[in-house]
């Protein structure tokens, strides 16, 4: 009696397994009653046929949703990023950051797995996916992008160090295709990092190979792609991939090209966007309703952010959060009721602003004085980090110098408080042990060659309350002796002038500071190389020189090869261990010589929600590291009574 008991309570188990590997396999699946209407019509399959064998499936935030409505949200940018994009969870890539930013998970595919060694990275895709016209996604799509774009050159001159192993010249990886839905990417040495670098680089390797190969030079002979280029008023055909190709991340800009997104473009013109739902996508709730709720997104592009406040405040979006700003706040609390929305405050995964010296200046003065490390610590010490709180974030944020957020692994509060303190005696006393005791009629301080100590600081306003952060702080600095003019300027003109080595001091907001991304850009405290963000902020002639091997640039400081180094050994290390020590040797460097100064951590965000748009968390990360609001799935959205 006992072994039948056994044996049954084993069959018992295996069967329990089943259903719970097999998940969503098991339920049957509901549908919007727009796409039942389709199919009643002969215009589409049923549902289950729609659905890969397993699909992904969200648990609601609040409760399960009810299907329809238009979503209405507004924009600045004709073509970019939008309200529309946070809501279809702008990164549809193979993997995606939990909401609480500790770790990273599978998302289009069904799983991965990743070698001891770190070399190979398995994919297992969702068998039966399917692009918006219900073409089957298989590894052909992932074969095409990566022979036919990745490795032509006019469409990619440059591959990146992504897909390399070691440095940014390393051997390009290797795609190993097992069967239809499983493939396998192989590096010929440790690539321990790969799959934090793919949470946000791979949604642009997400390609409809039977749509755009009849613009690929591959599949069509050239003459008839540039007589095709011709017609629509481009050079070449490479041009014209890219145009059919157009795309914020995933949300795809061409209405004629199929997508994986929850939403299909239904029309674009200079001032607004409209998407309705895709009947494949490949997302259901607990209870097994295909998502999305939402029927259609509408995104009306508008001149500047005083627009599209005004329609905030007078109730007309049902959704805002890219172009939302803190300083906004008080209004937008003061019109909740009128405006029919509430204020949903979550936290920036980011550091506020974070000033930036050219330790590679071209003035061998500024230069010198850049360079010493007393000078950066006396500038963070003379910002008044409380009162910044208090003027720009309601006291809602954390003074903080820059280093990781206090939820990573690597967090120590000994790095956030690193000269975070407002202490202007300390910083006078700092500035004079260097030399810089001397002053001019107007109490600025005098360099060592007796022209005044200022500078000018070019920067963005974008993303962040730049501007009045820096009207503060210098005031701040102008407090203790030192000249910081400040100009605003375009990105592209900023784009141009940093890796030129042009600038005397830049500014950012601190982002790349959490798990997933802080041991990739080890947090922009490394000078990797001279252009953008990633390490070309402090110094681009010494990423320069770094970047080729010496050959260009000029050589760096010990402290800044050391860095380099260990931020290279942790890209490669198979090690978890070692890893862990090397991004602690980074953050300890920045807390004593203050690379980057950090003004607020943890400052308040505001999401503007219509008081019925559920499914929405009240609290969250906001920030690149966390995709913005993507890894809350937004397809979930919906409107209740």
């Amino acid at each position: 009696m006992s072994n039948i008991k056994s044996w049954v309570l084993t069959l018992t188990t295996v069967l329990c397994l089943v259903l719970l590997s097999t998940g969503a396999w098991a339920m049957s699946y509901s549908e919007a009653p727009m796409l039942q209407e389709q199919v009643e019509k002969g215009l589409l399959p049923p549902v289950a046929e729609r659905l890969p064998k397993t699909p992904m499936v969200v648990e609601p935030v609040d409760k399960i949703g009810k299907y329809g409505g238009t979503a209405h949200t507004a924009s600045t940018r004709a073509v970019g990023w939008g309200d529309d994009a946070m809501m279809m969870g702008v990164w549809a890539t193979l993997v995606q950051p939990t909401f609480a930013v500790d770790d990273i998970v599978a998302h289009m595919v069904r799983d991965y797995e990743v070698s001891d060694d770190k070399t190979v990275f398995t994919f297992h895709m969702r068998e039966g996916m399917k692009w918006s016209d219900g073409h089957p996604f298989t590894v052909a799509d992932i074969e095409f992008w990566y022979k036919d774009v990745l490795h032509n050159e006019e469409l990619n001159p440059m591959i990146g160090q992504t897909w390399r192993a070691g440095d940014a010249l390393g051997p390009v990886m290797e795609l190993n295709i097992i069967d239809d839905y499983t493939f396998q990417f192989v590096f010929a040495s440790p690539k321990p990092l790969f799959i934090n670098e793919i949470v946000d680089a791979f949604h642009s390797a997400i390609m409809p190979k039977h749509y755009l190969k009849q613009f690929h030079v591959n599949y069509v002979p050239e003459a008839d792609l540039k007589a095709l280029a011709a017609k629509e008023g481009y050079v070449d055909w490479y041009e014209l991939f890219g145009i059919k190709n157009l795309r914020a991340a995933s949300a795809f800009l061409n209405p004629d090209m199929p997508t994986i997104g929850p939403y299909v473009l239904e029309h674009m013109t200079s001032d607004r966007r409209r998407w309705v739902r895709n009947p494949y996508f490949w997302k259901v709730d607990s209870a097994g309703n295909q998502l999305p709720y939402i029927d259609r997104i509408e995104c009306q592009i508008v001149s500047d952010r005083e627009v599209l406040n005004g329609m905030i405040i007078s109730g007309s979006l049902d959704f805002a959060g890219f172009e939302s700003d803190i300083r906004d706040y008080p209004v937008f609390r003061k019109y909740e009721d009128e405006g029919n929305y509430r204020v949903v405050l979550w936290r920036n995964a980011l550091n506020q602003v974070i000033y930036a010296f050219n330790r590679s200046h071209s003035d061998p003065v500024l230069r010198e004085i850049f360079s010493d490390r007393r000078f950066r610590q006396a500038m963070s010490l003379a910002i008044d980090r409380d009162e910044i709180n208090e003027l720009l974030y309601h006291g809602q944020g954390v003074p903080s110098q820059f280093t990781v957020v206090p939820g990573s692994q690597y967090f120590k509060p000994e790095y956030a408080e690193a000269y975070a303190e407002y202490d202007p005696a300390r910083a006078n006393a700092l500035l004079d042990e260097m030399g810089l005791d001397k002053r001019d009629q107007e109490n600025y301080r005098l360099r060592p060659d007796g022209k005044r100590l200022s500078f000018t600081l070019e920067y963005e306003d974008s993303e962040t309350p730049k501007q009045p952060n820096v009207e503060l702080v210098a005031e701040y600095w102008r407090e203790v002796g030192v000249e910081m003019n400040p100009k605003i300027i375009s990105g592209e003109l900023h784009a141009e002038r940093l890796p030129a080595n042009l600038m005397d001091v830049t500014l950012h907001h601190g982002d790349g500071s959490t798990d997933i991304r802080f041991p990739v850009w080890a947090g922009r405290l490394v000078t990797i190389g001279p252009a953008g963000w990633l390490g070309g902020i402090t110094g681009p002639e010494y990423g320069r020189w770094l970047q080729t091997g010496g050959e260009q640039g000029e050589e760096p400081p010990k402290l800044v090869k050391e860095m380099y180094e260990w931020w290279e050994e942790a890209q490669v290390t198979p090690d978890t261990d070692r890893l862990f020590e090397l991004c602690q040797s980074i953050l300890e460097a920045q807390a004593e010589n203050i690379i980057l100064i950090g003004t607020i951590a943890e400052a308040p965000f505001p999401l503007v929600v219509r008081k019925n748009l559920r499914n929405v968390p009240e609290d969250g990360s906001w920030a690149w590291d966390n995709a913005w609001i993507s890894s809350s799935n937004p397809e979930q959205m919906f409107f209740d009574d």
